[in-house]
């Protein structure tokens, strides 16, 4: 019991030199994200104000039955 509240404490402790250290990169992924996030959202919308709503297709006139 002791042993697994002792691995678990070591992990915790690991775990937030990790983090710490690699604070920088997160946050630079971070950033990252969010401005291609930005860019994709303006592209979205140069797309659908680029895009047109269907033309109607003219329908052949039915021939009349004889």
């Amino acid at each position: 019991m002791i042993e697994l509240v002792l691995i678990f404490v070591a992990g915790v402790i690991t775990g937030i030199l990790v983090g710490r250290n690699n604070a920088a990169k997160v946050n630079r992924a971070v950033t990252d994200v969010t401005e291609l996030y930005e860019a994709a959202q303006k592209e979205i919308a140069d797309l659908q104000k680029k895009a047109k709503k269907p033309s109607k297709a003219k329908k052949a006139p039915k021939k009349p039955l004889l």
